[in-house]
């Protein structure tokens, strides 16, 4: 079984929304994550998606990337939402997918002081959410944009 399918189902089993939303990790790069979403699922009443599971399929992806980025440091530890906001700027109508990215392409080097400095560290993420086929390199513009801040701590070594 693959690192990333592993880790879908860890996410499945300790966090159920995400098998109700119907999240599907598709791709993890080291330095970003392409998850996707079906509609049907996620629908609200005017048949679009549901501004709850935008925001849960942002926060997710940003809660992912930073799980997975800390396993790229052989570490562990927990991983929490802080803070958290989402712009809506068109509706999702039809099958969507997210695409978050570390900042600049890596851990920051201020988070990997902190940690090795106080044991935590807080990360900023920004997690797009956009309609149609998943790609790592979407053309159009994010329907939603999610942007959180999470809290890294009790940070130890990873054994494999």
């Amino acid at each position: 079984m693959s690192r990333l399918a592993q880790f879908q189902k860890r996410i499945n089993q300790q966090i159920p929304l995400t098998t109700a939303l119907g999240l599907k990790l598709l791709e993890w790069d080291g330095t970003a994550l392409l998850l996707s979403a079906p509609l049907a699922p996620n629908s609200n009443h005017q048949g679009t998606g549901f501004g709850g599971s935008l925001y849960s399929v942002g926060v997710s992806a940003a809660w992912s990337v930073a799980e997975l980025a800390l396993a790229d440091l052989q570490l562990k530890g927990t991983v929490v939402v802080q803070t958290g906001t989402i712009e809506y700027k068109s509706p999702v109508d039809g099958d969507f997918f997210s695409v978050c990215r570390l900042p600049d392409g890596e851990m920051p080097d201020h988070f990997r002081k902190s940690l090795a400095r106080h044991g935590r560290a807080r990360l900023e993420l920004t997690a797009e959410i956009f309609c149609g086929v998943p790609t790592m390199q979407p053309q159009q513009e994010p329907a939603a944009v999610f942007r959180g801040r999470f809290v890294v701590s009790d940070v130890r070594s990873r054994s494999r």
